[in-house]
């Protein structure tokens, strides 16, 4: 089965440069495909100038859920794995998710390493023995514990869920339980096979109280409208809600907000 890679960017000249390299240095052929959303910063023309052999797709702002939507549109293969522009996939990404899908899974993931650039330090994620394999509605209830960039899934079971949704955040977190409401996920091995770099212009460090809420509000919406993981999933967003709207902290990063949770034993 062939792969495509989808790589949604925006504003992201020098990032979606190593996103795309990594693509290409894989042990196993991938099609790449770029899709742009929206840049003013020349990312169109370094893609078409340095990868002039990759698909490119242009939007005009729409968010990454749906940019990787319009990239699997454009995909001409069933296997289908993403790469956010700011991450890279490491040695051995593409085999090992390929070869977790050849043991009869329709949905895989792996695990990546994280580099925070704006407080230091690095995490993995999922973290030591909190990966899961099989049923996922558990655990993806809990948290998000994995990112697009480290997974893989078939055009079968994406357009069964209906792809990404809109949102700046928490749109992949969605996505992952609409697959665990359907599917059970397999697990790549504890190597890491991506790394993600947490920046200041990560939309994972662009966040504040505000935002964390509405995508959680958006979560639980998703959860009563979709039946995403049934009314346990609904309760667990309307408790994280809860706990946000009595919490005055301020997080500048995802990874704070999750560190504030497992402190007050809400994960």
């Amino acid at each position: 089965m062939g792969v495509s890679c989808i790589i949604p960017t925006r504003n992201r000249r020098e990032l979606v440069f190593a996103a795309i390299a990594s693509a290409q240095a894989q042990d196993l052929a991938v099609e790449i495909v770029v899709v742009d959303d929206g840049s003013t910063d020349g990312t169109v023309e370094l893609v078409r100038a340095c990868f002039p052999e990759i698909t490119l797709v242009r939007l005009g702002g729409d968010g990454p859920g749906l940019a990787r939507n319009a990239g699997v549109a454009a995909a001409t293969h069933d296997l289908l794995m993403f790469l956010d522009s700011d991450d890279i996939w490491l040695p051995g990404h593409v085999r090992a998710l390929r070869e977790t899908m050849e043991r009869g899974f329709v949905v895989a993931y792996g695990v990546t390493r994280n580099r925070n650039k704006v407080h230091g330090g690095e995490f993995r994620l999922p973290g030591a023995g909190e990966a899961v394999e099989g049923d996922c509605r558990h655990a993806l209830r809990r948290w998000c514990f994995l990112v697009p960039s480290a997974m893989a899934v078939t055009r079968e079971a994406f357009l069964t869920v209906g792809g990404f949704g809109p949102g700046l955040l928490g749109e992949d977190w969605a996505f992952f339980l609409r697959l665990a409401a359907r599917f059970p996920f397999g697990f790549a091995g504890n190597a890491p096979i991506t790394e993600r770099l947490l920046h200041e212009g990560s939309l994972c460090a662009m966040v504040d109280r505000r935002a964390i809420l509405a995508a959680v509000r958006q979560l639980g919406a998703a959860s009563r409208a979709d039946q995403l993981g049934g009314h346990l999933a609904v309760r667990r967003f309307e408790e994280m809600e809860q706990w946000l709207l009595q919490n005055e902290e301020t997080w500048t990063t995802v990874q704070e907000w999750y560190t504030a949770l497992r402190r007050d034993n809400m994960l």
